[in-house]
C-alpha cells in the first residue's frame, strides 16, 4: 500500500544484481547469467532503465570472463546506452575503459586510446579528484600511445602522472583532518567530527590498496624501458618495490626483475646481484618455482655478460632442472640453445648435444 509496484520491482532488483555480482565474483557464471536474463524481464516490464544497464554490464563481465571478447563489447555498448540516459557518471567512465582495455587485448590500440579519451573526458566532467584514478587511466593511455608508435604523446601523459604523485601528501592530508576532528570533538561538534575522522580513514584505505598503484607504476616502469629510458625504467620499478615488499607478491617480484635488467643495461652488476639475490630468497620461500627460475637466469645472463662461462653455465643447468618441472617445452629449448651457445669456445660435442635438443624440442613445438 506505500509503495509503487516500480519501487518494489527497483529494490528487489537491486538486491538481485548484488547478488548476482557475488556469483560473478566466485565465478559461477552459470548461476549469474540466469539470475540476470530474470533480472531483465523484471526491468524490461517496469521500465528500469538504471537496472537494465547494470544487468547489460553484468552479463559484459562474464563474457569477459569467458574470454569471449565480441560479446563482452556488445554488452558493455548497451549497457553505455542506459548508462549515458541515465547520467550514471562512474558506469559510463568504467565502461569505456573496460572496452577500451578489451581492444588493447586484440591490439586494436586505435579503438582502445579512443575509448580511453572518451573515459578522460567523463573523470573531467565529473570533478572526481582521486588521484589513483587519473594516475591509472593515464598508464592505460601512455600505454595505447607507445603501441600506436607516438613516444612524444606518451609522455605527456607520464608526466601527468609525476605532476599528481608530487602533488599527492596523503599523511599531510591525513594529520590535517585528525587534527581538524579532534579540535571539533572537544568543542562538542560530534557530528562535524565523525565527518572529518571518516575522511581521514577514507584517505588511509585507499592508501593501502596498493596493487592497484603497484600496477600504474609497473606499466610506466616498462613504458620507460620501451623508451630506453633506464633511469625513469629503475625509478619507476623502486616504487613499485617500495610499495609491495612486505606482500611479496607478483608485483614486487617483476619489479626486482625489472630492476635487475635496469642495472645490468648500466653495468652495475653488484647492485643488480643485490636485486637477484632477493628475488631468488623470496621465490624459493614462497615456492614458487616459475620466479626461481627467473632469478637463477637472471645470474646466468649476468656471469655470461662478465666472461665468467663456466659459473653461467652452472646456473643455466639449475634453470633446465626447474624447467623439467615447469612442464614448459619452449622455456626449456631456449634454455637448451643457449647452453650450447655457452659450451662453443669449449666443447664442441657439448655444443652440438644442446643444440640438437634445442632444434628438436623447436620441431616439435612447429617452431621450426
Amino acid at each position: 500500500l506505500l509503495e509503487t509496484k516500480e519501487m518494489q520491482s527497483k529494490k528487489i532488483t537491486d538486491n538481485l544484481i548484488l547478488k548476482s555480482e557475488i556469483y560473478i565474483k566466485c565465478d559461477e557464471l552459470e548461476e549469474a547469467e540466469e539470475q540476470i536474463n530474470e533480472i531483465i524481464k523484471v526491468c524490461k516490464n517496469y521500465k528500469l532503465t538504471e537496472n537494465y544497464g547494470k544487468c547489460n554490464n553484468l552479463l559484459a563481465e562474464i563474457y569477459c570472463k569467458r574470454g569471449d571478447y565480441s560479446s563482452a563489447v556488445y554488452y558493455y555498448e548497451k549497457a553505455l546506452y542506459y548508462f549515458i540516459k541515465n547520467e550514471d557518471k562512474e558506469d559510463i567512465y568504467n565502461c569505456y575503459v573496460s572496452i577500451g582495455d578489451i581492444y588493447g587485448l586484440d591490439k586494436f590500440h586505435k579503438g582502445a586510446l579512443t575509448h580511453y579519451m572518451f573515459a578522460k573526458e567523463v573523470l573531467e566532467e565529473s570533478n572526481i579528484e582521486d588521484g589513483d584514478i587519473y594516475k591509472e587511466l593515464y598508464s592505460k593511455i601512455s600505454k595505447s600511445y607507445m603501441n600506436l608508435k607516438q613516444p612524444q604523446k606518451a609522455l605527456e601523459f607520464m608526466e601527468k602522472i609525476d605532476r599528481i604523485d608530487n602533488e599527492d601528501n596523503v599523511k599531510e592530508e591525513v594529520n590535517i583532518l585528525v587534527m581538524k576532528a579532534k579540535g571539533l570533538l572537544s568543542v562538542g561538534k560530534y557530528v562535524e567530527s565523525k565527518e572529518c575522522f571518516n575522511k581521514a580513514l577514507e584517505i588511509i584505505k585507499k592508501e593501502e590498496n596498493k596493487n592497484r598503484l603497484a600496477q600504474v607504476y609497473l606499466t610506466m616502469s616498462n613504458i620507460y624501458s620501451e623508451i630506453g629510458d633506464v633511469d625513469k625504467h629503475l625509478e619507476y620499478s623502486q616504487k613499485v618495490y617500495d610499495i609491495t615488499k612486505r606482500d611479496e607478491n607478483k608485483y614486487m617480484m617483476e619489479s626486482l626483475f625489472n630492476m635487475i635488467e635496469s642495472y645490468v643495461q648500466k653495468g652495475e652488476y653488484e647492485m643488480a646481484k643485490k636485486y637477484c639475490k632477493l628475488a631468488l630468497v623470496s621465490s624459493i620461500k614462497n615456492k614458487d618455482k616459475y620466479y626461481e627460475y627467473k632469478s637463477l637466469k637472471f645470474y646466468s645472463d649476468m656471469y655470461k655478460n662478465q666472461d665468467e662461462v663456466e659459473t653461467a653455465i652452472d646456473y643455466l643447468n639449475k634453470c633446465i632442472t626447474i624447467a623439467n618441472n615447469l612442464q614448459d617445452s619452449k622455456i626449456l629449448a631456449n634454455l637448451y640453445i643457449e647452453l650450447g651457445k655457452l659450451y662453443s669456445n669449449i666443447s664442441k660435442d657439448k655444443e652440438l648435444e644442446y643444440y640438437q635438443k634445442g632444434v628438436l624440442m623447436y620441431k616439435d613445438l612447429n617452431i621450426i
